[in-house]
């Protein structure tokens, strides 16, 4: 599977919307090196990795790779991968999402609410940006401001629906008002949504921010080098990193542009380039067996679903929803889309989304019945249901390699219960467009959709199924499940919110308003000479070039 394009918090949005070239969050082969730090065996023999191995000393350069050139380095406008990649090495936030998928202090050391509408942060001393100018409680309100500003017109401004006021309330504290209660907040500062910039920076740069001729000037461990255009980013190491434990190893970093994923396997296999985590399903078994690297998997907490965009026509009966979803082969899908490389999915959430109160989400995951069940259970519920007159109207594009497959075992699955589905293939724009205008949707009751969390918490991709939220294509609005989102968004004790959400997991199973296909697995491949990358999918997020190196 060749590409994600991520489409930011508009709500804190994470929908990716498959259209672009690389698995930045899918992918894993039958092949992963023994030599990991630790891991397990998932279904089809992949082995899943818990990380590489520690590195052993410094590197003078490493060269990784990214499917395309960023349009720019501003997290405001941030997008795609490779723009969250590059920068999230350079610019921190608040807290910062771990590779253990657990939300830890950054540039704050802890917040704390006086109350259910107030945050109040207090942040690290002896932060410094790269330029050197000491981190200050009015860069941090600047920066988070930014998103509240119509005329900046961030991508993460839907992450502060519910935010009245940032201010800096003292040399090292900053204060965050809200106009309702907020669960969610928190979570979403360690993500670029709350990415901290200098102050003095931003207006100095002012539109030329994040540009080539621009640059940025952030906290991070590594500090923004130059900008060759059409070609790579370079990324210096900065000596001054406020961690020590994390100062990088690697003393320069180049991130070229390879789009043809051809090209970027056989740079990848020749050592023409060291690393990339946008490794094309296409080229697994090449390097899976390359003799220059290790290319090593770990869990992601992407959901690949058909989502239901119509409660009007064939699809309206959850019976015959529920009849399609038994009938998949899921691991048939799989096995041809991703050779094994992930797992099918009993919700529409992955667990790897689960960044806390894991034993509870386990649980209630745990419970729930398996996805592809009896086929003679699914032409009973057809035949009391009663099968449609009208054929169910599933859109793809060829621009996307699975797409064509995983729709013809819809159409054969439906065949064999009873049911009549079609296949509508549209051109790659035209079929991004069914993600945001309703008319182009007009006559598909189906689509397939990647979503992947920006931060560990199952609610940031269940409230996109309510039908009031803009992806809640079907207006499907089960009033247990409005009423259990609604209390969890503004329920603080986590462990009371993941029984809620838990509950809303159950009547989202039920419904079947997406329907859950997969989890992709996370690929990395690393040069021989090279260790240390985190395999879970949290590179958009984590400095995780801070943790490279030499191997032993």
């Amino acid at each position: 599977m060749e590409s994600i394009r991520k489409r930011p918090l508009a709500a804190i949005a994470a929908c990716a919307l498959l259209a672009a070239g690389t698995t930045a969050c899918g992918g894993a082969t039958r092949s992963s090196s023994s030599t990991q730090g630790g891991g397990t065996t998932a279904g089809g023999g992949v082995a899943l990795s818990d990380g590489t191995p520690a590195p052993a000393g410094d590197v003078d350069k490493v060269t990784w790779a990214v499917y395309a050139e960023p349009a720019s380095l501003d997290w405001a406008f941030a997008n795609d991968f490779p723009p969250l990649e590059i920068g999230a090495n350079v610019c921190e936030s608040l807290s910062a999402v771990t590779p253990e998928m657990e939300i830890v202090p950054a540039l704050a050391t802890g917040w704390r609410a006086p109350n259910p509408k107030t945050l109040v942060y207090t942040l690290r001393d002896g932060v410094r940006f790269h330029s050197g100018a000491p981190l200050t409680s009015e860069d941090v309100a600047y920066s988070l401001g930014r998103n509240l500003d119509r005329s900046v017109g961030s991508y993460y401004a839907g992450a502060y629906a519910n935010v009245s006021k940032i201010e800096a309330t003292g040399p090292n504290e900053v204060t965050i008002k809200l106009e309702r209660p907020d669960a969610q907040l928190p979570s979403a500062l360690a993500t670029p949504a709350g990415r901290i910039e200098s102050k003095a920076f931003l207006e100095q740069r002012g539109r030329s921010y994040g540009t080539p001729e621009g640059g940025i000037d952030c906290t991070g461990p590594f500090s923004f080098g130059s900008w060759t255009k059409g070609q790579s980013v370079t990324l210096e190491r900065f000596d001054g990193y406020w961690d020590a434990e994390r100062v990088p190893k690697i003393a320069q970093l180049e991130v070229d542009f390879i789009a043809d994923p051809a090209a970027r396997v056989n740079a990848l296999a020749s050592g023409t380039i060291d690393g990339t985590y946008q490794v094309p399903t296409s080229g697994f078994k090449r390097l899976g067996s390359s003799p220059t690297g290790t290319l090593s998997f770990g869990r992601a907490a992407g959901s690949y679903v058909a989502m239901v965009t119509s409660l009007d026509g064939p699809l309206r009966d959850v019976r015959i929803r529920r009849a399609l979803s038994l009938a998949i082969n899921r691991d048939g899908i799989i096995s041809s889309v991703l050779d094994g490389a992930a797992e099918p999915l009993k919700a529409p959430v992955a667990p790897g989304a689960w960044g806390y109160a894991k034993e509870t989400y386990r649980a209630a995951y745990d419970a729930l019945p398996e996805p592809s069940g009896s086929v003679e259970e699914a032409k009973r519920l057809v035949q009391e249901a009663g099968a449609p007159s009208e054929p169910i109207t599933v859109a793809i594009t060829r621009d996307r390699e699975e797409m064509p497959t995983i729709a013809a075992e819809m159409q054969r699955a439906a065949r064999e219960i009873g049911l009549q589905l079609e296949i509508k293939s549209l051109a790659g724009n035209s079929y991004n467009a069914l993600y945001s205008d309703a008319k182009a949707r007009d006559g598909v009751d189906m689509l397939f959709s990647q979503w992947v969390p920006d931060f560990p918490d199952p609610l940031q991709l269940y409230q996109y199924m309510r039908g009031d939220n803009f992806y809640g294509y079907a207006r499907w609005e089960d009033p247990d499940f409005m009423r259990l989102t609604s209390e969890a968004a503004g329920t603080a004790d986590e462990e009371q919110r993941a029984r809620l959400i838990a509950e809303a997991q159950e009547r989202a199973v039920e419904a079947q308003i997406w329907i859950p296909l997969y989890t992709p697995y996370n690929p990395v491949f690393l040069n021989k000479r090279i260790t240390g990358a985190p395999t879970s999918a949290v590179n958009l997020t984590y400095s995780w070039a801070a943790d490279l190196g030499a191997t032993g």
